[in-house]
C-alpha cells in the first residue's frame, strides 16, 4: 500500500499534513474533513477518482490518509 497524503486535525483545524507526491489530495481531504458529521469516534473509507481516503477519528482527533486504490480498503 502506498500512502500518498496524510493529515492530522482537531475538528476542521489541520494540525499537520504531509504529501509524498503532487496530487489534489489536500483539497479532497479538506472537503472530506468539512463534511464529516458530528464529533463521534469513527473509522470510515471514501473513494475518489483512483484514491481511497481512510478516516479515523478518536477523542476529537482525526487522522486522514490517502492511498492509491490498488491498496483497497479493509472490510
Amino acid at each position: 500500500m502506498t500512502i500518498l497524503y496524510t493529515l492530522v486535525a482537531r475538528g476542521s483545524v489541520v494540525l499537520a499534513e504531509f504529501s509524498a507526491t503532487s496530487t489534489n489530495g489536500s483539497t479532497i481531504a479538506r472537503q472530506i474533513l468539512d463534511k464529516i458529521p458530528g464529533n463521534n469516534d469513527m473509522n470510515v473509507s471514501y473513494s475518489q477518482d483512483r484514491y481511497i481516503f481512510h478516516v479515523k477519528r478518536t477523542d476529537g482527533l482525526t487522522v486522514l490518509c490517502m492511498a492509491d486504490d490498488v491498496a483497497g480498503s479493509k472490510p
